[in-house]
């Protein structure tokens, strides 16, 4: 960048002639110590549940599935997609006996799929991509704060609490913290979710850059996409933002012709990828099952009680009309949020809640321009002030986040994010069984059985387990541990198309009575045993 000095002389309109040109080089924002600890603590926090398990493993010699969070189920899903994909390059739904098409498209899990296919763990292909949405979340936020703030301070405040703020609210009755709303609680085994945080927040960043510099005009698009494919309600939050900030930049009469193929170029470029997954519910059965099935409600107040410390100050931020297109972003992206919130509780969305993770980026960012509109620098000490109230509304909610996640994360009955060492050894026996088939165990192991062994479960959670997943449950639950004769057992297992029935080591059951003449092989492993049948 060249920039020319003119200094007039006396008025003459001359430029001084013994004055050379000056050159300003653009400075680089390379991490300083403070950001480089607020990169630390986030990557500590997103360690937290990874760590408790491995705790659990070395020091109570506990055998642990792989999963990373404190809700498993989706996690034991991106497993099962990741060892079907190390097949078929394409994931099915393998929580159903039926054959269900591989027509599941996700670059992560296909990447995970390949290195799954090369010999590494299913669980340990997936945690690879913890580091990468850590660190490249991290990098979003401080780009996207980075270029709406200015001063260090301003921009380190909002880098904070957009990472970890939280607020105590109402959670089902309870007085709580809204995990959701909590970055940290999203690197707790959704790294799919978290990626594409980052990719829509990149995907801002290139659209204003683009805007301004008129290069790269397919960067947005491209950023787009991968949020969408990795996490379609990111990809639609991200149209309805750009959608709105570019009409604000055209009622400011800030949008100009040149601008209309960029503008197209990130909307096709994130869109596509939502096409599929229109197409992808309404052609594959098992999506639209789990679209149906996911389904919820959630209330908004709780939201808004848990936003209000930052919706406060950020609402301050909206009296001063924005002039770029990431301040426009910025201020629309709530509103699209709640939009999409919205449309998800209706019969074309499902899940509410995920509309409005990310929320703290774009509230932290305009908290921080309120308070400077109001005079906040004319305060005694107000360095010292801004830090012991980002402090109080980051350090005792992310307390609270740790401390149920210890809890949530702990071995209990029922919860195969740790299970016994027998149960593990009839699992690696059916991975390594070269004979095909199914099969049909409770679905406390079901959820593992995919992801574990490659095998289709007769059941597993009741997002994939559809239809009649509780009707499914309830069934094998009868045939381990119920009152089925051994003349209705016998029909039932042969009925389902199972070719192996798994005993988790909580079956009462004689099932070697039980099943009698229709077993063709018994492997026995303690406690728990897999039997071959007709």
């Amino acid at each position: 960048m060249r920039l020319e000095i003119e200094l007039v002389d006396g008025g003459a309109g001359r430029p001084a002639p013994d004055l050379p040109p000056a050159r300003i080089t653009p400075q680089r924002r390379r991490l300083d110590r403070f950001e480089l600890w607020v990169l630390f603590a986030f990557a500590a926090v997103s360690m937290w549940v990874l760590a408790l398990d491995v705790w659990r493993v070395v020091f109570d010699g506990g055998v642990w599935t792989g999963t990373d969070g404190v809700y498993i189920v989706d996690q034991m899903q991106y497993l099962a997609w990741i060892k079907d994909a190390s097949k078929h390059v394409l994931s099915s739904n393998l929580f159903v006996l039926r054959d269900t098409p591989a027509d599941y498209f996700n670059p992560a899990v296909v990447v995970s799929g390949g290195l799954t296919a090369l010999g590494m763990a299913p669980w340990l292909s997936l945690l690879l991509w913890k580091p990468v949405a850590v660190i490249g979340f991290f990098f979003a936020v401080r780009g996207f704060a980075y270029r709406l703030l200015t001063g260090v301070w301003p921009r380190r405040a909002a880098l904070v609490l957009a990472l970890f703020f939280g607020s105590f609210t109402n959670v089902y009755g309870q007085f709580s913290v809204l995990g959701d709303l909590f970055p940290g609680f999203l690197t707790w085994g959704y790294v799919f979710g978290v990626m594409a945080l980052a990719a829509m927040v990149w995907a801002l960043v290139a659209h204003h850059d683009s805007r301004l510099n008129g290069r790269r005009l397919w960067l947005a698009g491209l950023l787009g996409g991968l949020a969408s494919l990795l996490h379609p309600w990111n990809g639609e939050l991200l149209i309805a933002m750009v959608i709105a900030a570019e009409l604000v930049m055209l009622a400011s009469r800030l949008y100009q012709r040149s601008h209309l193929k960029l503008t197209i170029a990130t909307l096709v470029g994130t869109g596509v990828p939502l096409l599929y997954y229109a197409i992808l519910g309404k052609a594959d059965l098992s999506w639209k099952l789990a679209q149906v099935a996911s389904k919820h409600a959630f209330s908004f107040w709780s939201i808004t009680i848990a936003i209000v410390p930052l919706l406060v100050p950020a609402a301050v931020a909206y009296t001063r009309r924005p002039t770029t297109f990431l301040a426009a972003a910025a201020r629309t992206w709530p509103v699209a949020a709640f939009a999409i919130f919205v449309l998800s509780g209706t019969s074309l969305g499902a899940t509410p809640l995920h509309s409005f993770q990310g929320i703290t980026i774009p509230l932290a960012v305009l908290a921080v321009e309120g308070l400077q509109i109001i005079g906040w620098n004319r305060i005694q000490r107000p360095v010292l002030v801004g830090a012991v109230l980002v402090a109080l509304f980051t350090i005792p909610t992310t307390y609270e986040e740790l401390k149920i996640a210890h809890g949530l994360a702990a071995p209990t009955a029922n919860n195969a994010n740790f299970i016994t060492s027998d149960e593990n050894d009839a699992l690696d026996y059916l991975a390594r069984d070269k004979e095909p088939g199914s099969v049909l165990t409770r679905s406390y192991l079901g959820t593992a059985v995919p992801g574990k062994t490659g095998r289709r479960t007769y059941v597993g959670d009741c997002l994939w387990s559809e239809p009649n997943c509780y009707g499914l449950t309830y069934n094998a639950q009868w045939l381990f541990s119920g009152t089925l004769t051994p003349a209705a057992a016998q029909s039932f297992v042969l009925g389902s198309g199972a070719r192996f029935v798994l005993a988790d080591c909580q079956t009462t059951n004689d099932m070697r009575k039980l099943l009698g003449p229709i077993i063709r092989s018994a492997h026995g492993f303690g406690c728990a045993a897999v039997y071959e049948v007709e």
